[in-house]
């Protein structure tokens, strides 16, 4: 029975190695169903089961003089057939896994070879044990070359599964902050790469969003940008972080570590703030909210190292205490420490105050700014005793109340600018209270009051006068108005939303400047697609990034267009209707009726007019999304006639190919014709054959997605 089964199983895997091998090298022409879509989800599940089997065998080779000869043979037969079979179909899920596309070319191709490498030389074993089993030092060498191969298979998955440097990650980097770094280097850098760079770096790219690389961060993903800049509230990257834990769509996905509730209100601030990668750290005041919320999310994960001595709170507590004028919320993800923000100056009543009581202990953060306090108020305030920051400004605190926190010895940093407190007054509670941050701005502090204070207590950061800045900003892009197709008789509308801008503008794709480009001042007419280029203008201003948009403009209609290539399966459009239908495509919603996708097979579609109209142009509208594989056709064909079938090649045109990656977007490609006479026309465009180097996916065949052919 035992001879039997290990036949069945050696003629398994070796199918399956030859499967594999096939695979391993005509990967491009395979078309993975749904059913071994799921199969592919089960690598993670499988993977272990080879590594513990090799691993067993290695110790009972270690311990072969404990065995009987052929009990030491049958059980290390055993061994090798479970694992070159469970080897086997690990490469298999694998290889099925990574058709999903979620991953970097380069480390994913590692480790499929050395997948297939380990099950292949499993295999190997398996049969020169089974006719060769007293040649010691041949299965002793294939042993460790498994082993070899083992390691390198382990390392390079780890590496898609969690990103580099995953082991050695914590040991690496610095708390210190530098000041002249980017406020997102510093910031929002580390919260992303502890819980989103796993899934999302060169080399595993999930949604085909990097997030390690900031050039390649801002170029998004195959749904387009992650943000929208000043409106967090309609970012995806917002909207993800918000979804029920188990929503397939919610980010991070569950089983994952999660972002606690002051990090997503940083990212938050940070996209409301405009999502800037440049601006310095040191650029934002100290009392700045979106560099207090950096400080307090910095803290929280030096704190998530430490233990404090008191307990959580039940959560119903902290739920009950929260209301539309007060937010209560742990530091972090199971935290014990808690902070509490207060909002709105006129819904502040006392009592709101004294009800943290029930969090006296647990309370670390306190932020009352701008809310009417009272004596009383900083008498309920000195019973919070663990306090580390407290932020009073603008509340109307006296030197009197400020007198009632001298026994907060925990207390690390405290603001307190706006408020009429004395130079006095403030060094009684300095002498009690070690604190090593003040905020003291805008109070009866004079300058030479303040630089006695950074005399006496010179482990105290005082911050003292407010902050200007002197810097010259630059304007928004101007604004186009006019949405999808633009009929014959209308004409561009283009705005700015700040009053006194000059908008200058071209139309022939050249570069905009300030003095020589022709000035907007009304509606523009156009009669074909063009590409409108604008910038605005201020003095006092620097101008603004340039406006690139292309503007599509309704052409002559066609009697008829047919179809002489499907597209792909996945992507079939509505047919030949949505080549003249005047309906745009999103690039981000490749999935909608309005695209056409090729990539195996070249576009061709015939068009029939009318004898009497003339036409002098052709223009292909197409989506631009790199990271998706969505390129512009490697060349342009067109082809003229009476009928079908006596077409001649009339014109040949070789579209401009991007040279690195760059913002996804509606893009077009011109044909100039002779003007005359077309009744029957046949254009074909080809895909991109081989992705170029630059290109995480280089060699691979590209996309070539199409939603309209104008025809002037």
């Amino acid at each position: 029975m035992m001879d039997r089964a290990a036949r069945i199983i050696i003629n398994v895997t070796l199918f399956l190695q030859v499967l594999l091998l096939y695979l391993l090298f005509f990967e491009s022409r395979v078309e993975l169903p749904v059913a071994l879509q799921v199969a592919g989800r089960l690598h993670p599940v499988v993977l272990h089961v080879p590594i513990g089997v090799l691993v067993f065998t290695l110790v009972v080779f270690m311990f072969r003089s404990q065995f009987k000869r052929k009990q030491f043979q049958r059980l290390l037969l055993l061994c090798l057939l479970i694992a070159a079979l469970s080897a086997s179909f690990t490469a298999l899920f694998g290889f099925f896994l990574s058709l999903g596309g979620d991953y970097g070319a380069e480390q994913v191709l590692l480790h499929k070879r050395s997948g297939v490498a380990l099950s292949l030389l499993t295999f190997i074993l398996l049969v020169w044990f089974t006719f060769q089993p007293r040649n010691k030092s041949m299965i002793q060498g294939f042993s460790l070359l498994i082993f070899l191969v083992l390691i390198v298979a382990g390392h390079s998955g780890a590496t898609l599964t969690h990103g580099e440097n995953y082991v050695l990650g914590p040991a690496g980097g610095s708390d210190e902050i530098n000041p002249e770094a980017s406020f997102y280097e510093t910031a929002l850098m580390p919260v992303l790469e502890r819980k989103c760079f796993s899934c999302h770096n060169e080399s595993k790219a999930k949604g085909k969003l990097i997030m390690t690389s900031v050039d390649k961060f801002k170029r998004g993903g195959e749904n387009g940008m992650p943000w929208v800049a000043g409106n967090p509230d309609s970012s995806r990257l917002i909207q993800y972080l918000h979804l029920p834990l188990e929503h397939e769509q919610h980010m991070p996905p569950e089983g994952k570590p999660q972002l606690n509730e002051t990090e997503i209100a940083l990212m938050e601030a940070w996209i409301k703030a405009g999502a800037d990668f440049d601006k310095q750290w040191n650029a934002y005041a100290p009392t700045d909210s979106l560099r207090m919320l950096a400080e307090v999310s910095r803290k929280a994960k030096v704190s998530a190292e430490e233990t404090y001595s008191f307990k959580a709170v039940a959560p119903e507590t902290v739920a009950k205490l929260n209301t539309p004028f007060r937010s209560v919320f742990p530091l972090y993800q199971g935290s014990a420490a808690l902070q509490a923000d207060f909002f709105v100056a006129q819904a502040f009543e006392r009592n709101s105050l004294t009800e943290l009581n029930a969090i006296d202990e647990q309370l670390v953060i306190l932020n009352l700014s701008n809310m009417p306090l009272t004596e009383e108020d900083a008498k309920t305030i000195r019973q919070f005793k663990n306090l580390e920051q407290l932020n009073l400004n603008a509340t109307g605190l006296t030197d009197a109340g400020l007198q009632h926190l001298s026994n907060l010895k925990n207390l690390e940093s405290l603001a307190i600018s706006g408020n009429l407190i004395t130079h006095s007054a403030l060094r009684t509670l300095l002498r009690n209270v070690p604190l090593r941050k003040v905020y003291i701005w805008n109070t009866s502090i004079t300058e030479s009051q303040y630089k006695e204070l950074v005399t006496e207590f010179p482990d105290t950061e005082f911050t003292h006068t407010l902050f200007t800045d002197s810097t010259v900003l630059a304007l928004s892009k101007p604004l186009l108005e006019n949405e999808g197709v633009v009929k014959q008789n209308d004409r561009l509308l283009v705005k700015h939303t700040m009053p006194g801008v000059v908008i200058r503008y071209t139309l022939d794709g050249s570069e905009p400047d300030s003095v020589q480009s022709e000035r907007y001042t009304e509606p523009v007419a156009v009669t074909e697609t063009v590409l409108l280029k604008a910038i605005a203008c201020r003095e006092g201003w620097y101008c603004s990034p340039v406006l690139e948009a292309p503007v599509f403009v309704a052409g002559k209609t066609p009697k008829k267009a047919t179809l002489l290539t499907p597209p792909d399966k996945k992507y079939p459009g509505e047919g030949a209707r949505s080549l003249t239908d005047g309906r745009k495509g999103f690039t981000d919603i490749l999935t909608e009726p309005a695209w056409l996708g090729y990539r195996h097979n070249p576009f061709e579609a015939t068009f029939e007019f009318d004898p009497t109209i003339t036409l002098h142009k052709v223009v292909l509208s197409y989506a631009d999304n790199n990271g998706s594989y969505l390129m512009p056709p490697e060349q342009v064909e067109v082809w003229s006639g009476s009928t079908e079938g006596t077409v001649r090649l009339i014109k040949t045109d070789k579209a401009e190919q991007p040279t690195g990656y760059r913002a996804q977007g509606l893009r077009f490609v011109t044909i100039e014709l002779p003007e005359g006479h077309y009744p029957f026309l046949k254009i074909v465009a080809h895909p991109v054959a081989k992705l170029p180097t630059w290109h995480t996916g280089k060699g691979e065949k590209g996309w070539f997605f199409i939603d309209e052919v104008f025809f002037y």
